[in-house]
C-alpha cells in the first residue's frame, strides 16, 4: 500500500551540460581554521544514509500501476533517488527499461523513465534507446545521446552522418557532431571539419563541430586552420580547435606557426583556447609569446602563460610570476602563491620568494596583501606582523579578515598590547552597532580570529575585554561571544580565582533560559569548557552540566547537540567520569513523492 505525497506533473527532457573550471579559488582557510573548534576535539556529527525496508520496492509497485499519475510520480521519484545516488536502485533497471520500449505509455513517464536510465548509467538500456531514436524520436535523443556516446553505440554513425549531411534541428546536431567525433571514423572528423570551415553554417554551430573534434580528433587540422586565421571572429575561434590536438613531432613547426598567430589574433576566445593548447605540448614558446599573452585580457590565455613560466621557472623569472599574485583572476593568483610556497623549498628560490612575499604584503593593492599574507603565514615571516597589524584596519574585507588570521597563525607576542588596543577602539562600533554596514560580518569574524588568538596565546590583559564580549548583548554575534568564552576558558586555565567573576560569568551563560533572546548553545558549550578548564567542580556547576547532559539526551540516546559535548566533555574533566559518545543519527533523503504508508502517521494525522 502506498500513500502519493505530491504530483508534479512535468515533461522531463532535460539535456545538461555541466561546465567546471580549472582554476581554484582561495580555500576558505580563514573562515575554517578555527582553533575553538578544535581544542577541545569533539566528536563530529555525521549521519548514515539508510534506504528504507520498503522504500524501492514502492515506487517499483507504483511504477507498474495502471494509475498514469501513480506511474510519473513514481518514475520522478526514481529520478530524484537516482540523482542523489540512493544505493540499491540496479533493482530498477529492468522495470524501467520495459517502460521505455512500451510505446502505449505516456511520453512523460517513458522520457522519465529513459533519463534515470542514463543517471544509473545503465548501458542495458542501450538498445532501447537506439529503438526510440532510430524511430525518429527527438526526446529520446536529447535525453540519451551523451549517455550512448560514452556506451561506444557505434550503431548511431549512420544517423549522426545523416544529420550533419542534411541538418534539421541544431540541437541533434550538435549531438551528431560529438557522437561522429568521438565513435566515427577520420572521414567523419573531416566531415566535422568541413562543415566548421562552411561559413553559409550558424557560427555557433561552426564552433561546435569544431570543439567536437577538438575534444576527440588525435592529430590536428593544421592547413585547415590556417585558411581561417585570417578571417571573422568564428572564424578564428574555429580554426584554434581544430589546431589544438597535440601535433605528431613531424607537424609540430607547422603547429607552432599557426598556434603562435592565433594567439596574437585580437579574437579574445581563440587566443585562449590557442595559448592553452600550445601550452599542453610546447611551453618554451608560450613564455616567448609574453609580448602577447602576459597581460591578454583573456584569462585562459594569461593562465597559460603563467602556468608555462611555472614549469620553467628560474630565480631571474620569478619576479614575473609573483606579479600575478595581482591578477583580477581569483584563480591565477590563488594557484600562483601555492607555487611560490613550493618554490620556498628550493635554496636558489627561496630568496626570491621571501622578497616576492615581503613586497606584496607591503604593497598598495588589496590582491597582494592577502596573497602575501598567505605567504607569509605559509613561510612564517614573523618580522612582517607590524604590516599586518596597520592592515586590521583595512576597508577591504579579504584583507582585513586575512591579516587576524595571520597575526594569529603568526603568533607574535609583541603584537598583542597593539592588537588589544585595536579590539578596545573598535568596541564601541559593536556595542553600538555602529560598524560599516559592508563589513559587519567580515569584522566579527575579524575579532573571532583575535579573540581565539588572545586565548592560544594566554595573554590576561584582554580579560576584562573579552569577558564583555562572553556576555548576552543583543548587539554582539554569538560566534564573536563562543569565541571570547573560549579564550578566556584559555587563559585561565587550572586558575579559579585568577580571574574575578569569571566563574560566575561561565555558569550564567550556561544555564541562560531567557527565551528572549535566547543562549546560543555554542556559547553555552564554550561556557561549560571554560567551567572545565578553570577547575570549577563546585555543586552549581556540576548540577548545570548533568542537567544539560540529561536534557541533551533523547531517550536514552546521546546526541551531537554541542551542550551535550560539551557537557559531557567537561565532566569528565572535572569528574573523571566517561560517558557514552554520541549517536550517529540516519537518514533517508526523504520525503520523496511516493513513500510506505505509515499507520501510525495516518493516525497521528
Amino acid at each position: 500500500m502506498l500513500i502519493r505525497i505530491n504530483q508534479i506533473l512535468l515533461l522531463l527532457i532535460i539535456f545538461v551540460g555541466l561546465l567546471g573550471s580549472s582554476l581554484q579559488a582561495q580555500e576558505n582557510i580563514i573562515k575554517e581554521d578555527w582553533p575553538m573548534f578544535a581544542d577541545p576535539v569533539m566528536p563530529q556529527e555525521y549521519k548514515t544514509l539508510v534506504v528504507g525496508e520498503n522504500l524501492i520496492s514502492t515506487w517499483l509497485d507504483a511504477l507498474a500501476s495502471e494509475d498514469n499519475e501513480i506511474r510519473i510520480d513514481a518514475v520522478q521519484t526514481l529520478r530524484l533517488a537516482a540523482q542523489k545516488n540512493i544505493p540499491g536502485l540496479e533493482v530498477a533497471i529492468d522495470p524501467l527499461i520495459a517502460v521505455v520500449a512500451d510505446p502505449e505509455t505516456s511520453k512523460t513517464i517513458r522520457y522519465t523513465a529513459a533519463s534515470v536510465l542514463t543517471l544509473l548509467d545503465a548501458s542495458k538500456a542501450k538498445e532501447v534507446f537506439i529503438s526510440g531514436i532510430k524511430n525518429g524520436e527527438y526526446e529520446m535523443s536529447v535525453i540519451t545521446e551523451s549517455a550512448l556516446v560514452k556506451w561506444q553505440a557505434v550503431e548511431l554513425v549512420d544517423i549522426w552522418r545523416g544529420r550533419v549531411e542534411s541538418p534539421r534541428s541544431g540541437t541533434l546536431l550538435r549531438l551528431a557532431f560529438n557522437g561522429l567525433a568521438a565513435l566515427g571514423s577520420d572521414e567523419d572528423r573531416k566531415l566535422l571539419v568541413e562543415f566548421s570551415r562552411n561559413s553559409a553554417n550558424s557560427n555557433s554551430l561552426r564552433i561546435d563541430a569544431a570543439q567536437s573534434v577538438a575534444m576527440y580528433s588525435e592529430v590536428p587540422y593544421l592547413v585547415e586552420a590556417a585558411d581561417l586565421s585570417n578571417g571573422t571572429t568564428a572564424d578564428l575561434i574555429v580554426a584554434a580547435n581544430l589546431a589544438s590536438p597535440i601535433p605528431v613531432e613531424s607537424s609540430q613547426a607547422q603547429a607552432l606557426q599557426v598556434l603562435k598567430e592565433l594567439c596574437a589574433s585580437s579574437a579574445y576566445v581563440a587566443a585562449g583556447i590557442a595559448a592553452d593548447a600550445l601550452r599542453q605540448w610546447n611551453k618554451p614558446a608560450v613564455v616567448e609569446l609574453a609580448h602577447v599573452l602576459a597581460d591578454h585580457q583573456n584569462p585562459r590565455a594569461r593562465n597559460a602563460y603563467v602556468s608555462a613560466l611555472r614549469e620553467i621557472v628560474t630565480a631571474e623569472t620569478l619576479v614575473t610570476l609573483g606579479s600575478y599574485l595581482d591578477d583580477v583572476d581569483p584563480g591565477i593568483r590563488v594557484q600562483v602563491q601555492k607555487w611560490l610556497v613550493e618554490f620556498a623549498e628550493q635554496d636558489a628560490l627561496l630568496p626570491g620568494v621571501l622578497e616576492i612575499t615581503e613586497s606584496a604584503v607591503k604593497a598598495q593593492s588589496w590582491r597582494l596583501q592577502e596573497q602575501g599574507m598567505h605567504l607569509a603565514v605559509q613561510l612564517e615571516q614573523k618580522h612582517l606582523t607590524p604590516v599586518a597589524l596597520k592592515l586590521l584596519r583595512s576597508d577591504r574585507a579579504e584583507v582585513l579578515v586575512t591579516a587576524s588570521w595571520a597575526l594569529r597563525r603568526l603568533a607574535v607576542p609583541e603584537t598583542l598590547p597593539q592588537i588589544l588596543a585595536y579590539c578596545e577602539s573598535r568596541k564601541n562600533d559593536f556595542l553600538k552597532e555602529t560598524l560599516p554596514r559592508e563589513l559587519q560580518y567580515e569584522i566579527n569574524e575579524q575579532f573571532a580570529h583575535l579573540y581565539q588568538m588572545f586565548g592560544q596565546m594566554k595573554y590576561k590583559p584582554a580579560t576584562p575585554l573579552l569577558m564583555q564580549f562572553t556576555k548576552k548583548v543583543e548587539q554582539l554575534r554569538f560566534r564573536v561571544r563562543a569565541s571570547a568564552g573560549w579564550a578566556l576558558g584559555k587563559i585561565w586555565e587550572d586558575d579559579l580565582e585568577g580571574a574575578s567573576g569569571l566563574q560566575d560569568l561561565f555558569l550564567t551563560r550556561l544555564t541562560d533560559e531567557a527565551p528572549i533572546p535566547p543562549e546560543d548553545n555554542l556559547v553555552k558549550r564554550m561556557c561549560a569548557i571554560g567551567l572545565a578548564r578553570i577547575g570549577s567542580s563546585n555543586e552549581a556547576t556540576i548540577d548545570a552540566l548533568e542537567l544539560y547532559r540529561e536534557q541533551t539526551t533523547r531517550q536514552g540516546v546521546p546526541s551531537f547537540s554541542p551542550l551535550y559535548t560539551g557537557s559531557i566533555w567537561a565532566l569528565n574533566k572535572l569528574t573523571g567520569k566517561t560517558y557514552p559518545e554520541p549517536v550517529t543519527e540516519t537518514f533517508n533523503e526523504g520525503p520523496w513523492l511516493i513513500q510506505p504508508f505509515d499507520p501510525e502517521l495516518f493516525e497521528n494525522n
